[in-house]
């Protein structure tokens, strides 16, 4: 079953993110960036218990068949 958070961002407009990797928790971005491993770092002292969702949104349209 999808989480919450997925599903989120199967229908979020994420476009001013393009390009960058996103952290998703609680159907909001919480953090975006090119450094994944900093990223994660710090989301990990924010929220120890969680699981994030993680995504990198492409720098274009991308078409899906």
């Amino acid at each position: 079953m999808a989480s919450k958070d997925y599903n989120w961002y199967l229908s979020a407009d994420l476009a001013k993110y393009r390009g960058e990797y996103v952290i998703i928790s609680h159907q909001k971005v919480v953090y975006h960036g090119n450094d994944l491993k900093e990223m994660l770092r710090e989301f990990r002292k924010k929220f120890p218990e969680e699981t994030p969702t993680i995504a990198k949104i492409p720098e274009e349209e991308t078409l899906i068949l």
